[in-house]
Parts: C-alpha cells; sequence; structure tokens
C-alpha cells in the first residue's frame, strides 16, 4: 500500500513539476523573445538614423559584452562575408528568418562563433532583418535562458528527489501504524473465535477513528456475548421449567398404565394434571416465541391511533374482580383523551402482564393501583402496588427472560413475563421504568410522545 501510493503521488508531483516546467519555460521564452525583438529593432534604428557605419560600429562595442553572456551578433554583407560581430559567418538556417521576421531557434556551430563560452554547438534563438542596402544583421540569445532554465531543472529535480524520498518514509511510516492497528483487530478476532468471548479491542489513548472504530466493534462484541448468554441462559431454563411437567406426565402416565384398578374419578384426576402441565408448557413455547418476535420486531402489529384512557379503563374493570378476590384495595384512575401511535392488543397485553405481577405478589389488605398520567416528559402508566418489590440493583435483570426473584417455587409463572412486557414497550418507541414504591413497587410505561386532541380519534377496540 505504502509503494502504491508513493507512486501515484510520485506520477502526481511528476506532472505537477511538468507543468512548472513548461511554464516557466513559456514565460522565459516569451520574455527572451521580447528582448530579442527589442534590441534588433533598436540596431536596425541605429542604421535607419545614422548608416550603416554607425550600426557597425555599435556592434563591435556590443559583440565583447556578448561573448561573456553568450549573446551573438553579425553584420553581414550580401552575400554573407561578415563586417561586424562575434561569428565568423552568416548561418544558414538564419536566411528563413530574414523571409518571416519571426524569432525561431537555429542551429550555430561551435566553429563559427567566437569566444569560448560555448564550446560545442549550441541551439539558440535568434531574429535576422534585411536591410535597405541588402546587408544583413542578426541577433542570438542563448546564455540566460539556458542558466534559468539548467537552475529549475537541477531545483526540480533535487525538490522531486526529495518530495519522493519525504512520501516514501511517510507512506512506510503510515502503512505500519496502520499494520499495527488492523493486526490488533485481527488479533482479538482470532481470539474470540478461539472461544475467548470476552475479548475486546484494545484502545489507545489518540481517540482516533480507529479508536472510535474499536468502541463500535467493542459494543457490537458486548451486544453479541449478551445475546450468546441470554441464549444459553433460554436454553438452561427452558430445559430446566419443561423438565419437571413432562417428568411429571411421564409418570402418571406410567402409574396409569401399571396400576389397572383405577376408579373414574382417579383417571379424570390424572388427566387434569397432564393437562394443566401441558398448557404449562404450551404456555412457556407460546411466551418464548412471543419475547423473540416483539425483540426482532417481527410480532404483526398494526399500529394506529390508540385512546390510552381507554384501555386503562378497561384493563381496570377487567382485574377489578381479580384484586377483589385476592383482598386488595383496587383503584383505577386516567386523564381523557390521550392517544398514542400503537397496536391496542400489544400494549393491552403488556399492561395486564405488569397488573397480573401486581395482583399475584402483593399481600391481602394490600394496594394496587393503575393510573394513567401526563407530564411534560410525556403520557405515563403507572402500576403501583405495596407488594415486596425488586430490588434497585435487580431492575435490569428482571427484564430478562427466565428471571425469577423467587426461588422458593412457591409461585407460578415461567419468568418470561416482564422480558415480554420490555419488548413490547420498546417495540412502540416506550421505556418501561421501575420506581421505588415505599413499600412495593412502581412499573411505568412511558411514551414520549401523544397526542391529545379528540378530534383525531382513530381508537383500536381493546
Amino acid at each position: 500500500m505504502s509503494l502504491r501510493y508513493t507512486l501515484l503521488y510520485a506520477l502526481l508531483l511528476a506532472l505537477l513539476y511538468a507543468v512548472l516546467y513548461l511554464s516557466s519555460l513559456r514565460y522565459i521564452d516569451a520574455q527572451l523573445e521580447e528582448r530579442l525583438a527589442s534590441e534588433i529593432d533598436a540596431l536596425v534604428d541605429v542604421y535607419n538614423v545614422s548608416g550603416l557605419d554607425e550600426l557597425r560600429m555599435t556592434i563591435e562595442n556590443l559583440k565583447s559584452e556578448g561573448m561573456e553572456q553568450g549573446r551573438f551578433y553579425l553584420l553581414a554583407e550580401k552575400d554573407g562575408l561578415p563586417v561586424a560581430g562575434n561569428l565568423t559567418k552568416w548561418p544558414h538556417e538564419a536566411n528563413v528568418l530574414i523571409d518571416s521576421q519571426d524569432i525561431q531557434n537555429i542551429w550555430l556551430d561551435d566553429d563559427i562563433m567566437i569566444g569560448d563560452f560555448y564550446i560545442n554547438d549550441a541551439y539558440l534563438p535568434a531574429a535576422a532583418r534585411k536591410l535597405p542596402d541588402d546587408s544583413r544583421l542578426l541577433v542570438a540569445y542563448g546564455i540566460e535562458q539556458d542558466n534559468l532554465l539548467r537552475e529549475l531543472s537541477e531545483n526540480l529535480k533535487e525538490s522531486f528527489g526529495a518530495a519522493i524520498l519525504f512520501m516514501l518514509l511517510l507512506s512506510f511510516t503510515l502503512g505500519k501504524a496502520i499494520l499495527r492497528r488492523v493486526e490488533t483487530i485481527n488479533q482479538t478476532a482470532s481470539e474470540i473465535m478461539s472461544g475467548d468471548l470476552s475479548r475486546r479491542i484494545p484502545l489507545s489513548k489518540r481517540h482516533d477513528e480507529f479508536d472510535h472504530l474499536a468502541q463500535r466493534l467493542n459494543e457490537m462484541l458486548d451486544r453479541i456475548e449478551g445475546v450468546l448468554r441470554s441464549m444459553r441462559d433460554v436454553t438452561d431454563n427452558i430445559a430446566h421449567d419443561l423438565k419437571s411437567p413432562i417428568t411429571r406426565i411421564r409418570n402418571r402416565m406410567e402409574v396409569l398404565l401399571l396400576q389397572e384398578q383405577r376408579t373414574e374419578e382417579e383417571y379424570r384426576e390424572a388427566l387434569a394434571q397432564t393437562i394443566k402441565d401441558a398448557d404449562f408448557i404450551i404456555k412457556t413455547f407460546n411466551a418464548v416465541l412471543q419475547t423473540a418476535q416483539a425483540d426482532a420486531g417481527t410480532m404483526y402489529a398494526e399500529f394506529s391511533l390508540v385512546d390510552l384512557s381507554r384501555l386503562v379503563r378497561e384493563v381496570g374493570e377487567l382485574f377489578a374482580p381479580s384484586a377483589e378476590d385476592a383482598g386488595l384495595d383496587f383503584r383505577t384512575e386516567h386523564q381523557e383523551s390521550v392517544f398514542i401511535k400503537g397496536n391496542c392488543d400489544l400494549l393491552g397485553q403488556a399492561i395486564c402482564n405488569l397488573l397480573d405481577n401486581a395482583i399475584k405478589f402483593t399481600p391481602r389488605n394490600g394496594q394496587v393501583s393503575l393510573e394513567l398520567v401526563t407530564t411534560s416528559s410525556g403520557a405515563d402508566i403507572i402500576i403501583a402496588d405495596t407488594g415486596p418489590g425488586i430490588p434497585t440493583h435487580e431492575y435490569e435483570r428482571v427484564r430478562q427472560r427466565f428471571v425469577r426473584l423467587d426461588t422458593s417455587g412457591q409461585t407460578t409463572g415461567n419468568g418470561l413475563g416482564l422480558s415480554l412486557v420490555d419488548a413490547i414497550v420498546r417495540q412502540h418507541g416506550a421505556s418501561l421504568l421501575f420506581d421505588d414504591n415505599n413499600p412495593g413497587l412502581r412499573a411505568i410505561i412511558r411514551f414520549a410522545e401523544f397526542v391529545s386532541n379528540p378530534a383525531n380519534k382513530a381508537t383500536s377496540p381493546a
């Protein structure tokens, strides 16, 4: 990767330098052409004003300075014989310049150049004019352009080499740093694949993009580990909870087969107990299926505007006889015209599960209440009781499947009620909260958004 990006950088840098070199060359050529045109026009003006002798003297004065700076002057007769200047004869390519009067590069052999500035042949820009007496005038420049281009070329080569070296070192260093971070992730992934689900990607102190990625991956791994742990717990709990009723059914059937002398009443009692155990098994599987569907968001739920006031009132009327039979003081309070977007059947099931738990765990002469209130933070359905409550540190754990705080086995249930309530509440974008009722528990279903305009009412039947 380092070599690939260094090569790409080198190509882009070479393109940039080429553009810089060509633009500089064009600028230098333009300046040189302007000076050439200006100087040869000035010499032609000398001829026009003062004549050929003055022009010859001017060129003789210029040639000594020109030999030191690589500039060449030649005043020649019609047949090309030199009159003045530092060239020994008229170059053949200069004839084209006379006709076009353009500035072009011409070839000058070293044997016709007077002086030691050029020891080899040179290709120099030049301008030529034909004077009225048919004599010829030639001016050629080279030294300044050569030096500028040579200096520019050397500077570009040095900077290009330094830039490539710097880019190579930077790419190598960056590549090694990236590989170290990637190798850390690979190593952690290998350890996790080997079975150590507790491994996490270590974070650095730089808080860079790799740390953000590692943090998100660690959160994902925490979620996966939690799901796997939950699956193990669910499997263990299902096996434990279903083992007893299935064993009782088998033993009961075996006893019926071994003992032939049975009355009809005994058969009926055995069948009733078998049906009760089978209902418990079916109820457990249905609860597991419903909780899984609610967690995955695949439980069929057609959402519409639900009248929470009506729902709370009807659920309260449904549970009032059960609370009275349990010797409890039960009351229902609600505000009118409170609507939310949701599914009435699922919300009713969630409220029923919470009320069933409250009535089941509250001792006689206790109190259970069902309330619907609106606050600045939303609409709350509150189920409060005066039972034993739930320890604060267990508020999160009781949402998990098959969690039962009563380990004595004296209470019925499969530990799936609160997990199903939590899944249904989350499916509606609401929150399930617990609070101490001093004594007892307050279970709160909090909806962040609600509608209080009866004109928009489209209530689902409860």
